[in-house]
């Protein structure tokens, strides 16, 4: 530091002008390197939980393939460990009238190590998510969210209506002994393209009582309360009284001109469902129910797992699916001809989800993981398999809540203190 003053206190405001120089620096600094840290690390990290999510429910599908118990991971923290140092240097002339001049330089360091914890995920309520059956309202969020509907159904569903699909069990062939479901499937595709059916949430109006309500029993507090909670009192002709709540449902809805396609017709035979347009509440029961209802059983989780694990590749190197079925159309057309042989319709997941296997994986590859001395991946232009992979990690995180643990927070310090 070169001084030009030495008049009384010309040391304490060097002192001073010193402090303000190097703080405006070190907080400059600090300010880039902020938003910097933000810029890059909101990215980075995000990306690296990404792959942990992709990583993990491929390890448990080639565990499953493989007879092998599976074990689920859950990020419970997400932070930021820094790093800072500096130098500083350059001189300042302090004149008698106070004014201070000069110039200063130096360099800001900052160094941070990104840190992502996981702990594992286990215990009765994972196993119930796991096993428990796919609630309608997770199938409809997903075609909501621009599935087709035959993939969701089709790994979801053990029955649509009458219509039969298959079972997953552990060492048995998966057949598809209702031939009528592969059609239903395409009737799916092609009526959906048209726009002629959806799968959608709406606001419907729900009876709860099975028989009427008396109206000794209807007062001014009840009236206040049903109104309260979205529902109301419905009089009826006769003085009794209907409780009706306003429920957001999934629904199964037919567009006007359905009853004019044929295979719109096709498909609400299939169905057993009446020659019009409508909307059918989707419900989770074994047998159709009377009224607008359409009934569905699913199957869990962990046996649409099961059910892609029979697409992983069974040796390296292993040959590519029958050409005469390596997509969905045509993996449906094969379960809609199988109405007297039974073939093991397992052998054929590859047609719409294949995991490769071999020494290594390509470096381009969109997922991989290493398990018991091979490599497992999807390959970066299957389109079909990475789309079934994303939809299953989406029913995944809709099926397994967090457990007990706290939401993770990203913490990232952007130096608005030093």
């Amino acid at each position: 530091m070169i001084l030009k003053n030495h008049l009384p206190h010309a040391r304490s405001k060097q002192q001073v002008a010193t402090l303000a120089c190097a703080s405006a620096l070190f907080i400059g600094g600090c300010a880039q390197w902020g938003a910097n840290v933000l810029e890059e690390n909101h990215v980075a990290f995000n990306t690296a939980v990404c792959q942990a999510m992709d990583s993990q429910m491929l390890l448990n599908i080639v565990r499953m393939s493989m007879d092998e118990p599976t074990q689920w991971m859950v990020v419970s923290a997400i932070n930021v460990n820094t790093r800072v140092g500096g130098s500083l240097t350059g001189g300042v002339t302090i004149p008698s009238s106070g004014f201070v001049g000069g110039s200063t330089g130096g360099a800001t360091t900052f160094e941070y190590t990104p840190n992502i914890t996981m702990i594992p995920r286990q215990g009765e309520q994972l196993a119930r998510e796991l096993m428990a059956p796919i609630p309608v309202s997770s199938i409809e969020s997903m075609v909501s969210a621009s599935w087709p509907i035959s993939w969701v159904v089709f790994l979801t569903c053990e029955q649509f209506q009458t219509v039969s699909s298959f079972d997953v069990t552990r060492g048995f062939p998966i057949q598809a002994h209702d031939h009528r479901f592969g059609r239903l499937m395409m009737l799916f595709d092609e009526l959906q393209f048209k726009q002629l059916i959806s799968l959608s949430l709406a606001s419907l109006p729900v009876t709860w009582n099975q028989k009427p309500i008396p109206a000794a029993e209807v007062g001014l507090i009840s009236v206040a309360s049903a109104k309260k909670d979205r529902s109301a009192l419905k009089a009826r002709e006769d003085g009794t009284y209907d409780y009706i709540s306003i429920e957001s449902v999934p629904v199964f809805t037919l567009y006007e001109g359905i009853q004019n396609d044929p295979h719109g017709l096709e498909m609400l035979k299939l169905l057993e469902l009446p020659p019009e347009p409508g909307n059918y509440r989707m419900v989770s029961v074994e047998n159709p129910l009377p009224g607008a209802r359409v009934s569905m059983r699913t199957r869990s989780l962990a046996a649409l797992l099961r059910l892609l694990s029979f697409g992983v590749d069974n040796s390296a190197n292993a040959p590519m699916p029958d050409l005469d079925i390596d997509t969905p159309i045509e993996l449906w057309n094969r379960i809609a001809s199988q109405s007297d042989v039974k073939s093991d319709m397992g052998l054929h997941v590859n047609a719409v989800f294949r995991v490769h296997r071999g020494a290594s994986a390509p470096s381009n590859a969109t997922v991989s993981v290493a398990f018991r001395g091979e490599s497992f991946w999807i390959e970066s232009n299957d389109v079909t398999t990475k789309e079934v992979f994303a939809l299953a990690r989406d029913l995944y995180d809709l099926q397994v809540k967090s457990g007990n643990e706290a939401t993770p927070v990203l913490t990232i310090p952007v130096g608005s203190s030093h």
